[in-house]
């Protein structure tokens, strides 16, 4: 009889172990989640911040608005501190080969141009997985609304390499 309750109690505390466990687990992978949630959601901000000045500026060229600097400089600030806290690797190097073609003397705007389509690709590609079929040559025609200005693009940077 004694074998018999040592071996009930010890099922009964390995069940209960189990339990235990499986609870804890439960918890702790429900709080992962929630993390990354979070964390999905403020990446997909910045990145929408980004992409939302970009098209501010293009709005303000097509409608021969002069973009007020400080404002633009002030949401550039809030981009990079955003892409470094929240973006994935390959966006944040894309976004920093974007900035520094920006500034360096002899890079040339078809550089930038590119530099910029790339950081584009890379967003859309972190946003929607790399299911994600949209490419230099689509962002460069949604923009430019011109087939052959597009054409035009890509035979110069062409003949820069």
């Amino acid at each position: 009889m004694e074998i018999n309750s040592v071996l009930g109690i010890v099922s009964a505390v390995a069940t209960l172990a189990c339990a235990l466990m499986a609870a804890l687990l439960h918890r702790k992978t429900e709080r992962i989640k929630i993390m990354e949630n979070q964390l999905s959601d403020k990446k997909y901000k910045a990145y929408a911040d980004l992409v939302g000045m970009f098209y501010d500026v293009l709005k303000d060229v097509k409608e021969s608005k002069t973009t007020n600097p400080k404002r633009m400089q002030a949401r550039m600030m809030d981009s990079k501190k955003d892409i470094f806290m929240y973006g994935s690797d390959k966006v944040f190097k894309a976004f920093n080969k974007w900035l520094c073609s920006t500034t360096e003397n002899g890079t040339r705007q078809y550089t930038q141009i590119n530099n910029l389509l790339n950081l584009m690709v890379q967003v859309r590609k972190d946003m929607c997985g790399n299911s994600s079929r949209i490419n230099k040559h689509d962002l460069l025609l949604s923009w430019v609304q011109n087939s052959e200005e597009v054409d035009k693009y890509w035979e110069e940077l062409r003949k820069m390499k």
